[in-house]
């Protein structure tokens, strides 16, 4: 890890939060996630909370004022979002020659009140993200690495609504809150300061090319093998369902009547995140890890928090954030209690040969851990197609599961 680049990341979050009052979380997150390559951020907040303030404080911070940033309050045109036709090529040549749009070719890209933006729009900025190119007038243009700062709010009365997979593109979302009462009295100490220059004085603390050198390290980093495991294992634990209610017409909680894991936190979420969630998360422990030379399980159940909420749908939900850090709560005791119980230890005695004595207690286990159920369940078809066990004492017969795994 360079000192330098570290000590200009960190000047970076100290020059956004003398110009930022208030919501340090999701500050300190945000920058975080600048560290890997195409970097993607969606800030949610009511209106009037500086949500478009803190986009133009981190793009300026990187950018200068080299950045575009598009706005949906306003309506986009197609040059505008991707690029347009060269006229005189066309009439001269008969030649259709594109002459792609600055929000395209631009490093540093903002879109300001994304819930505005119209479908049309939003489907090409989808495309741009999932593939890294965009196409108009039959050519394409191939997109290298940026970052995409955008903000919304999604109860505005003028919102589209957006897929899913849309905004499974953004990497991490931060929330934004209404300032408390001393944290108003901050903001008028910051107005009086800088007055209507708040976004102007924001110096540009990182070049491009700083950011790249940062990213080309942070993609160099290599975390532990356990923390790997507990990365994989955590986005599991959100996904599994032995019902399979990814092809299910039903969904929990209704799915989830006489299922022996009712009681889990399979059961309290209808759909789980993408395995996006796990290449994000990694992405985020190994900035953590490169800027601050260390990371934990804990920085990981930490940083959930912001790649969950716009990945995930819960069966039942009041507030998205506190019903999430429940959930990582208790996947914090079940992380526990499995080293407590060494399972996963027993279970590679039983990948390498099968023990009737070891077997019996992996199956006592499983009842209680729905992803250690799953990997039992596929040893034991192996053991089924060998004759070493029938189908009727297994542990898939007795949990009445469909189709074998």
């Amino acid at each position: 890890m360079s000192r330098t680049l570290a000590a200009y990341v960190r000047k970076l979050e100290d020059e956004i939060k003398s110009r930022f009052v208030g919501n340090y979380h999701a500050i300190k997150i945000a920058i975080l996630n600048l560290l890997h390559y195409r970097s993607t951020l969606l800030i949610r907040a009511p209106r009037g909370v500086g949500k478009s303030t803190l986009m133009l404080l981190l793009l300026k911070g990187i950018y200068g004022d080299d950045y575009v940033v598009i706005s949906g309050a306003s309506e986009v045109k197609r040059g505008e979002i991707l690029g347009r036709l060269h006229i005189p090529s066309l009439e001269r040549e008969g030649v259709e020659k594109v002459i792609w749009s600055a929000f395209i070719k631009a490093k540093g890209k903002g879109l300001d009140e994304v819930n505005r933006l119209n479908p049309y729009t939003a489907a090409n900025i989808y495309h741009m993200l999932q593939f890294g190119e965009v196409w108009a007038y039959g050519q394409r243009y191939q997109i290298g690495d940026y970052t995409l700062i955008a903000n919304e709010n999604p109860h505005d009365p003028t919102t589209f609504v957006h897929p899913p997979p849309f905004y499974d593109r953004f990497d991490v979302v931060v929330y934004l809150r209404p300032l408390s009462l001393s944290e108003k009295f901050q903001l008028e100490d910051i107005l009086e300061r800088y007055g209507n220059s708040l976004v102007d004085s924001m110096p540009q603390v990182l070049s491009p090319e700083d950011l790249e050198e940062i990213r080309d390290e942070v993609a160099q980093v290599e975390l532990d093998v356990e923390l790997k495991g507990f990365i994989n294992l955590l986005i599991r634990d959100l996904q599994i369902c032995i019902r399979g209610k990814e092809y299910s017409e039903i969904k929990p909680p209704a799915l989830c009547e006489g299922c022996h894991f009712i009681r889990e936190v399979c059961s309290l979420i209808r759909e789980g995140p993408s395995e996006r969630a796990t290449i994000v998360l990694t992405q985020l422990a190994k900035a953590k890890l490169w800027l601050e030379g260390k990371v934990t399980e804990d920085d990981i159940l930490q940083l959930a928090k912001w790649v969950l909420p716009h990945r995930i749908v819960l069966a039942k939900s009041t507030m998205i954030l506190r019903d999430i850090d429940d959930i990582l709560r208790q996947e914090r005791t079940k992380m526990h209690e499995r080293e407590l119980r060494k399972q996963w230890y027993l279970l590679r005695e039983l990948y390498k040969k099968f023990d009737r004595a070891l077997y019996a207690r992996a199956a006592e286990i499983a009842l209680e851990d729905p992803v250690f159920a799953e990997e039992l369940m596929k040893l034991e078809k192996i053991w089924v197609s060998k004759g070493i066990l029938n189908k009727e004492e297994t542990l898939a017969h007795y949990l009445g599961v469909a189709e074998w795994m």
